[in-house]
């Protein structure tokens, strides 16, 4: 059973929130001391969420947005 992806794609874009937010930070106290620790792969996961946003768009039969354009170059002789 595969998942829909426009499902995948919000849960994607939550975790990200809560990651960027801090929900997800892990907190390590040492004393009086403490630290906050989150590992995440952020390029990664918005790599995750362009591929889900993708195929809903695909899935609810419309195009897919591009994310990269080719870049023009001209000769201009002087």
């Amino acid at each position: 059973m595969t998942k829909d992806p426009c499902v995948e794609a919000a849960e994607l874009k939550a975790i990200r929130r809560d990651l960027i937010t801090g929900e997800k930070a892990a907190t390590v106290r040492f004393g009086e001391d403490e630290v906050r620790l989150t590992k995440a792969d952020l390029p990664r996961l918005d790599g995750l969420i362009a591929e889900a946003d993708k195929l809903c768009a695909i899935a609810e039969g419309k195009t897919p947005r591009r994310k990269r354009y080719a870049m023009g170059v001209r000769f201009r002789p002087h």
